[in-house]
């Protein structure tokens, strides 16, 4: 299970603490899925949780040194060091390495997130600006 979460070494944590982290993990996916795909919805509920829970993300980032608070939360759980960069464990590029097995630039996974997630915010505004899009 730990194996989808995270590859660092960690200390032998609790059955609760690993099954939490995998909630906070399935949480995190279904996170990503909403912001990426979010605003094709033809619901303006989805639209608006599109958009506040990605302006949340952001602010999050920004107040956070890039840091997930997801990835935290499941790294404190799991009783594993944070890194010192964001870069260092970013989600989208631990879920492409660990489905694909390819490693991806951590700066390009980054910056990757970064546009999906603003044209899923700016899409989202749009058609709820803009009703019958």
């Amino acid at each position: 299970m730990e194996v989808l979460i995270f590859e660092e070494k960690r200390k032998e944590t609790g059955l609760s603490k690993r099954m939490l982290a995998m909630v906070l993990y399935t949480i995190h996916i279904l996170v990503t899925l909403l912001i990426a795909f979010g605003w094709m919805s033809p619901w303006d509920i989805i639209l608006w949780c599109v958009v506040i829970t990605y302006a949340a993300t952001e602010i999050l980032w920004a107040t956070r040194q890039g840091f997930c608070i997801l990835t935290d939360m499941e790294r404190w759980l799991l009783e594993i060091d944070k890194p010192d960069s964001a870069l260092q464990q970013n989600f989208i590029h631990r879920i492409i390495k660990n489905t694909t097995g390819r490693s991806l630039d951590p700066k390009f996974a980054r910056n990757l997130t970064v546009t999906i997630g603003r044209f899923s915010f700016i899409a989202s505004l749009f058609r709820l600006a803009v009703p019958g899009i």
